[in-house]
């Protein structure tokens, strides 16, 4: 799941009772306030940890949108491996 919002983002941590690195926490302490630039920092972090995986020899990852796809689109696109061919049921352009 992308990183949305600071908020969004503690929340869902603090719900899951989980440990972020301190390197994640240190890269998104200064940004916290603006919204827009955690969206982006997300996306930046998700398109770094999917090549990672990928490089790492998965085949498969399984994104949760939150029903809030955009992020997972930007990190598809960033990776290279959206199929334009292949209509998503939820793409609007």
């Amino acid at each position: 799941m992308p990183i949305f919002g600071y908020d969004r983002f503690m929340r869902t941590v603090n719900f899951c009772k989980t440990n972020v690195p301190k390197f994640l926490s240190d890269s998104i302490e200064p940004i916290k306030a603006d919204d827009e630039k955690c969206r982006e920092f997300g996306v930046e972090f998700g398109v770094k940890q999917c090549q990672q995986l990928i490089d790492g020899g998965e085949r498969f990852i399984h994104f949760y949108t939150m029903n809030l796809e955009t992020a997972v689109i930007r990190i598809i696109k960033g990776l290279g491996i959206l199929n334009v061919k292949k209509e998503l049921p939820f793409y609007k352009g």
